[in-house]
This record gives C-alpha cells, structure tokens and sequence, in this order.
C-alpha cells in the first residue's frame, strides 16, 4: 500500500507511524467513525488484518475505549458474517451530555481515561482547545504527582467531575 492510500477499512499505511498499537487502532475507528458520521461498522477479522494486529487486540481497544461511558454504544453479531458496529450517541443539547457524563464517569479515573473524556467535551464543542490543553494539565499525573497509587486516580476522578459541574454552569459551551 502506498503512502496515503486507502484500505478496505479505509486506513492508510501512515497509521502504522503511530507511537502506541491501541492509540493506532482507535486513532483508525474514530476516523471511521468520522467519515460516516458517527457510526461504523467492521469486520473484525478483516479489520485485524488490515491493520496487522491480532483480532484480539482490535476487541480490547474496543471494549476499553468505546464503551457507553466514552460515548459510543458497541453492538456485535457474531459469526462468519459477524460484525462490530459502533456509534457515537448524539445528545440534543450540552447540558445532557455533561449530565451524562457526570454520571458516567468513574471513580477512579487514569490520566489516559480523563484524555478520552476531555477529546469527548472538545468533540462536543463543549471546551475549546485552549480549556482542554489546561484541564489535560490539571489533570495529568505530573500534577498529581505528590498523590500516590489510587488516590491519585480518585482525585483525578473529583477534579474533572468538579471542572464538568463548572461548564454546565457556563450554559451553552465555555466560550
């Protein structure tokens, strides 16, 4: 495959540059999700081989990055013909999705489940880049440092949730 060109997943070869297998693999869901405006639809196995990673690997990116408290509903068929379909929910308004996501939201949440959480309020035009980037680094394990082991994730979890109670209380957005 040449740079730039598209697969049967339509995933280009540049993804194969990427840092981490399970970022590459969900970096490529979300762009098909974007492409299809919000849902998707994939073969596993077809999928695994296009992106050279054993179909396990594509069942947990899935199940530990798609789930209900990211945002997407996950629906599987299974058998020769099976598939995974994700979607994204859409919500009528913003206070919803914050509402949401307040009740989501873990207890104990690591520095890579509040980056997915944060990626989601952006998504929604909830916060701009500039908030994100200061919520990625008030929430980030270099801030937390002096709290150690679980606590660190439980304070994380009380931050961010603190931080969504004050964007639903800006009203429509944060700008």
């Amino acid at each position: 495959m040449e740079q730039g060109e598209q697969g049967v997943c339509g995933v280009g070869k540049e993804w194969f540059e990427m840092s981490s297998l399970t970022d590459m693999i969900e970096r490529a869901i979300l762009d098909l999700i974007e492409q299809h405006d919000g849902y998707c639809e994939i073969a596993r196995n077809a999928f695994a081989t296009e992106m050279k990673v054993a179909p396990s690997q594509i069942t947990y990116v899935i199940s530990t990055r798609f789930g209900h408290e990211h945002g997407y509903i996950v629906e599987s068929r299974r058998g020769g013909s099976g598939y995974i379909r994700i979607m994204r929910v859409p919500y009528t308004d913003q206070s919803e999705y914050i509402m949401h996501l307040m009740r989501t939201t873990d207890d104990y949440l690591t520095q890579h489940d509040v980056n997915i959480l944060i990626d989601s309020l952006q998504h929604e035009d909830l916060v701009s880049e500039e908030m994100a980037g200061l919520m990625r680094s008030a929430l980030s394990d270099r801030s937390l440092a002096l709290i150690s082991g679980r606590t660190r994730h439980e304070a994380r979890s009380l931050i961010f949730k603190n931080m969504l109670l004050y964007i639903a209380s800006l009203g429509d957005g944060e700008d």
